[in-house]
């Protein structure tokens, strides 16, 4: 696409350093206090200078959504909970108990977004030819992935929304008299929405602000797998995935792992698994981004955790489980194992001595205050400036949330696993966990059941691309887990009958990959989403979630899961 670079970076320097540029064909689209738009009639967007800022300032939008979508991803599920010092919207979204004026009921700020994607939409030329290439179907592309996106978060949050496929001049007068969809239509109509777009080529628009562009936007695949998984069409969701997975030669790599040396526990050989939260490392896909100014929007979820006031922690019952995991210690470079301790390192390391390593949470004393603290948001990208923070004095300084990872790596293969798991073939989504999808793996028949191997285009890992992959579960649970025989494994089903041992072998894997999901990515607001499909597929919505849910209400979980059957409950009306 021919642009003007120059330009191009005085655009995105605008927006990433203001966090405030809207789309020049809609100027003003939405006033700050209202939900009004003001369209400039009759406005093209007939060129690449044209869709850059549109989809610039589409994105300046979505970043401002990056706690709802962490908080509403987590407090809705049984990792995170609200402590004493959380304001009472917080307090009432952790107990299912939201008020008619709780502030993140408010859902204009998603349908804005959805509006100005409409906008961009109905006004871009996608005719516009530069030497036969249609210059901007990618910008036109994303920008349905990204409302797609949005429509999902919204769906998800309220459980219905309204379907507007045209941008509107009043939003708040409108919404009643467009039609609503229940989640399920709202996923069949943006399956059918974003097909096109599959192949189309990635936007990258260089580094700016010292990060790199490429991953600000959302793969359209990514979003099509989750859908697919949604609606049960795991062959689907597993083609979509792989698609990406393939495409971006995507790896389970060891390079993001906690383990210790050997069994004494005294220290690490790695202690690098935050370190796939940076957004320069290559397990992140997909992320939000801030800017180093610190004028501009950031998110405060660093404020919110990393502080002797926290309003939000790790839930007793989540960092209780991961305590107890099994680590199986492994020799560097050897098939072997060599012993077996407790902990999930993912979670946080205590060495033999006591010694607590904080990775995606730490028990520790800040200012005083002796806690269990979420230490994720701390460990992803953030700058130091001059200045204090006087609502977070233990930070000692002043630090700006520059990322908040959306989709990583593991998101892919977890998501993967879960396809292929539905698809009859748990132990290959096993050997997502345990072992890595590659060659070695799935040739071996101790390994993957070779009846499970039928061709299809998404069990193909054998390429050479793929020799590196490893288990997830080595990150967090040892690199001696691939060689352990006596615990970390499917049970033996044999006795029952074919059919029976398919289906418990199935939920049996289905358990260890929601497992996985919770020690891999915590507090990343998927929570709610990994559980509710869960439960779909399993046709115990919303028993499996009010169970799982429940658990961290302690002496009230019997209370809060009859509760939590009111399907209601779970969403923001």
């Amino acid at each position: 696409m021919k642009m003007n670079i120059k330009n191009m970076k005085t655009v995105w320097g605008a927006w990433i350093c203001l966090g405030l540029l809207v789309p020049t064909a809609c100027s003003d689209m939405f006033e700050t206090n209202s939900t009004s738009v003001v369209f400039e009639s009759g406005n093209r967007l007939d060129s690449p200078n044209d869709s850059l800022y549109s989809i610039m300032g589409i994105l300046s939008q979505i970043q401002k959504l990056g706690d709802r979508y962490v908080l509403m991803g987590e407090l809705r599920g049984d990792l995170m909970e609200t402590t004493a010092n959380a304001d009472v919207d917080l307090q009432e979204i952790s107990k299912f108990e939201v008020s008619a004026s709780n502030q993140y009921k408010m859902m204009n700020d998603y349908y804005q977004v959805i509006n100005n994607c409409n906008y961009a939409i109905a006004h871009m030329d996608t005719t516009l030819v530069d030497y036969e290439d249609k210059v901007m179907i990618p910008e036109f592309a994303q920008i349905k992935v990204l409302r797609a996106w949005t429509y999902w978060q919204l769906a998800l949050l309220c459980g219905e929304v309204s379907w507007i496929e045209t941008p509107i001049l009043d939003l708040e007068a409108s919404l009643k008299d467009y039609p609503q969809k229940n989640q399920e239509q709202l996923a069949e109509l943006l399956i059918e929405d974003l097909k096109p777009y599959i192949g189309v080529r990635d936007l990258n628009y260089g580094s700016v602000d010292g990060l790199n562009l490429d991953k600000v936007f959302i793969p359209v695949d990514m979003l099509l797998g989750d859908l697919y998984l949604f609606l049960n069409q795991y062959a689907n969701a597993a083609t979509a995935y792989y698609r990406l997975i393939k495409e971006r030669e995507l790896m389970v790599t060891s390079m993001y792992r906690n383990s210790w040396l050997d069994i004494s526990r005294r220290g690490f050989s790695y202690f690098t698994h935050t370190s796939g939260l940076s957004y320069a490392s290559s397990e992140v896909v997909s992320s939000f981004v801030y800017s180093s100014d610190a004028k501009a929007y950031h998110p405060l979820l660093l404020r919110m955790s990393y502080n002797d006031k926290a309003f939000i922690a790790p839930a007793q019952s989540f960092v209780d489980e991961m305590s107890n995991a099994l680590y199986v210690v492994g020799v560097e470079g050897k098939p072997t194992v060599s012993g077996y301790c407790d902990g999930d390192l993912r979670g946080q390391a205590v060495s033999s001595g006591g010694t607590v390593s904080a990775s995606a949470y730490g028990s520790m004393t800040l200012n005083n205050v002796a806690a269990t603290y979420i230490c994720k948001f701390f460990n992803i990208d953030n700058t130091s400036v001059s200045g204090s923070d006087p609502e977070n004095e233990a930070l000692g300084g002043l630090f700006l949330q520059r990322t908040l990872p959306l989709y990583r790596v593991s998101h892919v293969y977890l998501r993967l696993a879960e396809a292929l798991n539905r698809l009859e073939k748990p132990t290959m989504a096993f050997a997502v966990l345990k072992y890595g999808l590659n060659a070695t793996t799935l040739e071996n028949p101790n390994r993957v059941k070779q009846s499970e191997r039928k061709g299809e285009i998404y069990t193909d890992f054998t390429e050479d691309i793929f020799a590196d992959n490893v288990g997830t579960a080595t990150r967090g649970r040892g690199n001696g887990i691939p060689y352990d025989n006596e615990f970390y494994i499917i049970p033996d089903f044999s006795t029952e009958t074919p059919t029976k041992a398919l289906e418990d072998s199935i939920l049996f894997v289905e358990d260890c990959i929601v497992d996985e999901m919770a020690a891999e990515t915590c507090f990343e607001g998927n929570r709610f989403f990994d559980l509710l499909r869960v439960a779909r597929h399993r046709n115990q919505y919303p028993a499996y979630m009010a169970k799982k849910v429940s658990k961290r209400f302690g002496e009230n979980a019997e209370r809060m899961e009859q509760a939590l059957m009111e399907e209601e409950r779970w969403y923001m009306k």
